[in-house]
C-alpha cells in the first residue's frame, strides 16, 4: 500500500509482479504491459535517461500513443489508425462530416474549439451557463431510477474467481454485473432451464449476444463466464490493447 508523504498525496502502490513500473495517474494503476528484460519499464515508458533509450514523440496520426523519434517517418506510413481511417473512408456508405449538422448548428467547430470557448468564460458567465443547462434539464428530463441488481450468477466475477491478466477495478466488475442483472430483470436474458442438449443448458446456449461499442469486451465476457452464453459477436471500431479475450 502507498503511504502519505509530507505533501498529503498518497504515493502509488507497488506495481504487480511482472508489470511495467510506470504509474498512470488518470487510471490510478500501473501500466499493464510487461517490462523489458533489462528494465522495470516497458518500451513505451522507458525513461529517456535509460541506456539505449531514444526520445519518444506523439504520433501525428494518433497522439494517444508515442513512437521513437528516429522511427517516426516509417511509423506514420503504417500507423494502425491511419489504416483504419483509410478503410473506413473507402466504404461506399461513408460521407465525411455527414453527421456534423448544418452550418447554423455549428458545423466545422471542433471539440477543441468548443472546449476553448468554455474555458474563456468568466466565472459569472460559467455559472449562468450552468443555470441554463440545469433549467432545461429540469424541464425535459424524466426521473432516473437507480437499479443496482447483481444476480447470484455473477458470483464468479464478484468474488474474483476469474483468472485475468487484464487489469480491472472492482467498481468495473460491479458495474458489468449490475448491467447483466438489469438485463435479466428486463427479460433480455433467459433464465436457466433444466433442459440439457449436448451437455449444455438449451435456453442459454440458444441465446446470441451482439455488443456494439464493445471496448475491451468485459460485458460480453461476464455473460460468457456467468451465463454460459457462447454465441457472441463484438463490434468495436477502435483497436484496444489488453482485450479481455486475450487475457484468459
Amino acid at each position: 500500500m502507498g503511504h502519505a508523504p509530507a505533501n498529503g498525496k498518497r504515493s502509488p502502490p507497488p506495481p504487480p509482479l511482472g508489470r511495467c513500473h510506470f504509474w498512470l495517474p488518470n487510471k490510478r494503476r500501473h501500466c499493464a504491459n510487461s517490462p523489458l528484460p533489462s528494465s522495470q519499464y516497458c518500451g513505451n515508458h522507458l525513461p529517456e535517461s535509460a541506456p539505449g533509450a531514444g526520445r519518444r514523440v506523439p504520433c501525428p496520426v494518433d497522439p494517444s500513443h508515442t513512437v521513437l523519434e528516429e522511427n517516426l517517418e516509417a511509423h506514420v506510413g503504417k500507423c494502425p489508425l491511419k489504416k483504419q481511417v483509410a478503410a473506413l473512408t473507402a466504404q461506399p456508405y461513408y460521407s465525411k462530416g455527414i453527421n456534423s449538422g448544418t452550418p447554423e448548428a455549428g458545423c466545422g467547430v471542433t471539440s477543441a474549439e468548443k472546449r476553448a470557448a468554455v474555458y474563456r468564460l468568466t466565472e459569472e458567465e460559467f455559472r449562468l451557463l450552468l443555470g441554463k443547462i440545469r433549467s432545461v434539464h429540469a424541464a425535459v428530463a424524466a426521473p432516473i431510477r437507480e437499479s443496482n441488481l447483481i444476480t447470484a450468477a455473477c458470483d464468479k466475477w464478484m468474488s474474483g474467481q476469474v483468472d485475468r491478466k487484464m487489469p480491472y477495478q472492482e467498481r468495473h466488475v460491479a458495474q458489468q454485473a449490475s448491467i447483466v442483472g438489469n438485463m435479466e430483470a428486463f427479460g433480455l436474458l433467459q433464465k436457466a432451464s433444466h433442459e440439457v442438449v449436448d451437455g449444455e443448458n438449451a435456453a442459454v446456449s440458444a441465446q446470441a449476444v451482439v455488443e456494439f461499442g464493445a471496448g475491451r469486451g468485459y460485458l460480453t465476457q461476464v455473460l460468457v463466464d456467468c451465463y454460459g452464453i457462447r454465441n457472441v459477436f463484438l463490434v468495436e471500431r477502435r483497436s484496444y490493447k489488453l482485450k479481455v479475450s486475450n487475457s484468459k
